[in-house]
């Protein structure tokens, strides 16, 4: 159960909330109250419960960390959701409030949290954007759904928010989150006299989202399966958009990583906006050609900023300017921020990874400034200057 030990130790203890939350009677695992004695023992007392209560705190311990995680937080700070600097506590104060407004939350983070990364996702856009409004009649989309998968069991739940974009500022977004009945899985349990053994068959249900920005004409799909994005991309269009033609497909941006084969000067590109002080080169990701394994080179320096990757580099006599016998798969840079305003002193690590893997997510008014401008400017995101609407 590491989410339930993940909200032991991360929320406020001297709450009660996580227990009544799942109907569990506090005195069974502290005695008395659970300020005078520590996670560890908290958990070893949950421990002794029966599998019922178990699965109960551990499903609800799930959904506490997946919003109490650095997109779900935005989320709910988006939605005035945001109580506290702790984001367990946050997390369990929204579900133990309302727990509509936690599902609402959960799928926009679900969106967000997969929104151009992984194998989940695909964008597109109409070169002419068609206008579009919550309440658009979903009849013909949903029979459509239906009709594909075979199945009459299948909910759509909508929502019109607001995000950030780059080319924009803020945009509408129209949001439909769809579940349907997967397909079934059987397991043996016992009877309800627990005299014998049956087969039981639940259909686990499973979620998709389509997004629609009526300002500027994309379309996102999310799906775990190809089929399943294009299942709905055609559905989309068709009946609820009502385009015969294919939208376009939106180009991902390239990763230049060829930049970092010696030790890059990026002092010209910073203009010191928004507290962005430096950049440190941590990780570099390389394998030895022809497929002959790899490595992960790092900086030893315990300081984050005393020492970047190229000293170990030099120290282990490795040549990366070789591109027929070393690739570099994956870069990993720290950009260190002053206090500026009323945005804090941190560390932001970013993740590159080609051809157009960035772990960004424009989660705040750094990120889109790294993401969309000093990245650019340093050369390591690649635009195309004549389509940027269209890049992403």
């Amino acid at each position: 159960m590491k989410a339930v030990q993940q909200v032991l130790q991360g929320a406020d203890l001297e709450s009660d909330t996580f227990f009544e939350l799942c109907k569990i009677d506090l005195n069974a695992v502290s005695p008395g109250t659970t300020r005078i004695i520590t996670p560890k023992e908290v958990y070893k007392n949950i421990l002794t419960l029966d599998e019922q209560d178990q699965a109960r705190l551990e499903y609800v311990a799930i959904r506490i960390v997946d919003l109490a995680c650095e997109v779900g937080q935005q989320v709910m700070s988006d939605l005035s959701h945001n109580f506290t600097s702790n984001p367990y506590d946050n997390a369990l104060r929204l579900l133990a409030a309302n727990e509509s407004d936690f599902r609402k939350a959960e799928e926009i983070r679900y969106v967000e949290y997969h929104r151009h990364h992984g194998r989940m996702w695909d964008g597109y856009y109409l070169p002419t954007p068609v206008p579009l409004d919550k309440d658009v009649d979903l009849t013909d989309f949903v029979q459509k759904l239906r009709d594909q998968f075979n199945n009459d069991k299948l909910v759509i739940r909508r929502q019109k928010r607001q995000r950030h974009s780059d080319h924009q500022g803020l945009v509408t977004v129209l949001q439909f989150i769809i579940y349907r009945e997967g397909l079934p899985v059987s397991f043996e349990v016992l009877d309800e006299e627990g005299k014998d053994v049956v087969l039981k068959t639940i259909h686990p249900a499973r979620e998709y989202a389509v997004t629609y920005e009526p300002e500027t004409g994309v379309i996102e799909l999310y799906a775990e399966q190809v089929a399943i994005r294009n299942l709905l991309k055609k559905a989309f269009c068709e009946s609820v958009l009502e385009q015969e033609d294919s939208p376009e497909k939106l180009k991902l941006r390239q990763i230049n990583l060829e930049i970092f084969r010696q030790r890059p000067d990026f002092e010209d590109s910073f203009d010191l906006k928004h507290g962005v002080m430096e950049v440190t080169v941590k990780n570099i990701d390389i394998q030895t050609l022809p497929g002959r394994g790899g490595a992960i080179l790092k900086a030893t320096s315990r300081k984050f900023f005393d020492k970047d990757v190229y000293q170990t580099i030099e120290d282990l006599g490795i040549n990366l300017l070789n591109p027929n016998r070393l690739h570099i798969r994956g870069v990993t840079l720290a950009f260190l921020c002053e206090a500026v305003g009323s945005l804090p002193k941190e560390t932001i690590t970013v993740k590159l990874r080609a051809p157009n893997g960035c772990s960004l997510r424009d989660l705040s008014q750094r990120e889109r400034y790294l993401n969309h401008d000093l990245l650019v400017q340093m050369g390591v995101l690649l635009e195309d200057k004549d389509d940027e609407a269209t890049s992403v």
